[in-house]
Parts: C-alpha cells; sequence; structure tokens
C-alpha cells in the first residue's frame, strides 16, 4: 500500500512542479532577484558581486535542475502511458523542453539553445540515473 501512496505523491508533486514551471514560462520575462533573501545572505558575509552574479545566471541552475527533477518524477510518478520505461520518460521530457521554448515565442521571448541544452542535459543526467538503478537492482535481485 506504501507503493500507491508514493505514486501518488509523486504524481501530485509532478504537477505541482509542471504547473510552476509553466506560469514561468508563459510570462514575457521573470526576474529571480526578489525571491532572493539579500539581506540574510549580505549578514553571513557573501559579496554584493557574487549576489548579482547568481541573479543573473539562476535561469542555468533552473534549466538543469527543472530537466533533471521533471524526468525523475516521471519516472516515479509511474505513469501508465510511460511504463516505467526509462527511454520513453526521458523522450517526453525532452519534448516538453522543445514545448517550453517554442511556447516562449508566443509570448515574445526569445528561444535560447543554451536553455533547451541545459533542459536536455538534466534530464539526460536523470536518465543515466535511473538506468544505473535499474542495472543495481537487477543484479542484486537475481538467483545464484
Amino acid at each position: 500500500m506504501l507503493r500507491l501512496e508514493a505514486k501518488w505523491f509523486y504524481r501530485m508533486l509532478l504537477l505541482t512542479v509542471l504547473s510552476i514551471g509553466s506560469y514561468v514560462v508563459l510570462q514575457p520575462q521573470y526576474n529571480f532577484s526578489h525571491w532572493m533573501p539579500h539581506r540574510a545572505l549580505r549578514s553571513v558575509g557573501v559579496p554584493y558581486d557574487a549576489i548579482l552574479w547568481f541573479e543573473q545566471n539562476a535561469d542555468i541552475a533552473l534549466h538543469l535542475l527543472g530537466g533533471l527533477f521533471i524526468t525523475a518524477l516521471l519516472y516515479a510518478s509511474n505513469l501508465p502511458l510511460l511504463k516505467q520505461s526509462a527511454a520513453k520518460v526521458l523522450a517526453c521530457t525532452v519534448g516538453l523542453c522543445l514545448l517550453a521554448e517554442i511556447l516562449q515565442l508566443g509570448v515574445g521571448r526569445n528561444v535560447e539553445l543554451k536553455d533547451l541544452l541545459l533542459g536536455i542535459s538534466g534530464s539526460f543526467m536523470a536518465y543515466l540515473t535511473i538506468k544505473q538503478k535499474k542495472k543495481i537492482n537487477r543484479h542484486h535481485t537475481r538467483t545464484y
């Protein structure tokens, strides 16, 4: 019964992540500076230049981690359409990355190849992790 509950938890988390991602993708522009705890970072000694650098490059981490987490959540949610196939999950995530970049054209933002490649790279890292985990599980469940 625990597996069933975990599956639904991952599905709800996936829905939440995709909803937030869709909101960000469909904005004419987005800025992470209002999410940064500037005062707290400065109080622990983070240089102001480092904070500004992170604000300007946060989208790199967002695309890489987004691809990774969406791939992992798609696999963990055990959707019947994907049938626990790591290759299908990877293809679905790459399709979502492409769709996100195409939708950005509709709201007047430029399509950036860097964003697409980072999302696909994150997806591929999750794919390799899933494949390795399956390989380890097969090895440990063999009967000798």
